[in-house]
């Protein structure tokens, strides 16, 4: 019970660091990570705020999954949602809170944010894949990718490419880059260094071998 509880606690605090991390990245206006700066172009072809934006990205990534024969139950389904719901929501409540309190404008300022950002979304993925089995629905996409093409690497790039693809679309409308920058090549190429990094000092469990139910 006690187990539980602590895992609980860290798996929410994960989210939550998750989403503050996002938050940093989208506030240095330098890039952000993929399916983050997607829900970044969103906002202005639909009227909804970014974190809203992020949970109709995650709805259709599990929708995907699920036409892709990504074995989900009902009750993971609900669990999966509930998360990109928190995760959305936290996103918007941080965005607002660095609005009332600064926004930097300095480049040098800009890169700490983005610095600060980056690790912290790496910690936060560090202690999430550790303190739960349940993840968010890009997550259980990226499996269909890596199961559709037999091999994770090709299915990280496909993966990727969806956001990716309707940030550059909405940016072309636009005439105008959004949410896409040194940031996001810096998540796409350096997270997977920072996530080894921080397993190595952060251990709550061993990872099981199934990550997906």
């Amino acid at each position: 019970m006690k187990r539980s509880f602590v895992h609980s606690f860290w798996f929410i605090f994960s989210v939550i660091l998750n989403a503050l991390g996002n938050s940093f990245m989208i506030i240095s206006n330098l890039g952000s990570a993929p399916w983050t700066s997607a829900g970044e172009n969103l906002v202005y072809v639909l009227p909804f705020s970014i974190g809203v934006c992020i949970i109709i990205l995650h709805l259709f990534a599990l929708l995907l999954s699920y036409f892709m024969k990504v074995k989900i139950t009902v009750g993971v389904i609900i669990k999966s949602m509930l998360l990109a719901f928190l995760f959305g929501v936290c996103i918007d409540l941080f965005l607002y809170i660095h609005q009332l309190v600064y926004v930097p404008e300095h480049t040098a300022i800009r890169y700490i944010y983005l610095f600060i950002g980056l690790n912290f979304i790496a910690i936060a993925i560090c202690i999430y894949f550790q303190a739960s089995s349940i993840y968010l629905p890009t997550d259980f996409l990226l499996k269909a990718f890596g199961k559709l093409m037999k091999n994770y690497t090709l299915g990280t790039i496909v993966w990727t490419a969806i956001p990716l693809s309707i940030g550059v679309i909405i940016s072309i409308y636009r005439q105008q880059l959004i949410g896409i920058g040194p940031g996001t090549l810096l998540f796409m190429f350096g997270s997977g260094l920072l996530i080894d990094l921080y397993n190595r000092w952060i251990v709550i469990r061993k990872t099981p071998d199934n990550l997906y139910v």
